[in-house]
C-alpha cells in the first residue's frame, strides 16, 4: 500500500461522519485492522506505542491503543483505536463499538504525589 496514512484518514473520516458507534467486524474496521495488525505490511511499519485501559462496567472495559506507522517516504503518523471489549468469558470474542482517530505526541510534565514525609 503506497499512501497508507491517507488511507487511515480516509477510514477515520468515514467512522467519525456517524453519530452512533462504529463496530468491530463491519468493512471499514475489518480495514484498519488489516492495516495496522498486518503480520508483515508492505510499503509501511507499524508500532503499537502506548495501552491503556479505560472505564468499563459490569459487561464491557474499554482499551486504548495508540500506534505509530512509518511509510517508506519518511512520513510518519499516530492514530488511536479505543475499542469496547468484552468484560467476562461469556461475552469472549464479542468485541463491541470502537472509534478511531488521529493524534500528534505531545510531552507532558506530571507531578505526582508519593507516601513520604514532608520537611518539618
Amino acid at each position: 500500500m503506497s499512501n497508507v496514512i491517507e488511507k487511515l484518514r480516509e477510514l477515520e473520516a468515514k467512522a467519525n461522519t456517524s453519530i452512533y458507534s462504529r463496530t468491530v467486524g463491519d468493512a471499514d474496521w475489518r480495514e484498519i485492522d488489516d492495516i495496522l495488525d498486518a503480520y508483515n505490511p508492505e510499503g509501511y511499519e507499524v508500532d503499537e506505542v502506548a495501552t491503556r485501559y479505560g472505564e468499563g462496567g459490569r459487561w464491557t472495559t474499554r482499551e486504548i491503543t495508540t500506534y505509530k506507522v512509518t511509510q517508506t517516504d519518511g512520513k510518519t503518523a499516530y492514530f488511536t483505536i479505543d475499542r469496547e471489549r468484552p468484560a467476562t468469558e461469556m461475552q469472549d470474542g464479542g468485541d463491541f463499538a470502537y472509534e478511531i482517530w488521529e493524534v500528534v505526541p505531545r510531552e507532558v510534565t506530571v507531578t505526582k504525589y508519593v507516601p513520604g514525609r514532608a520537611a518539618e
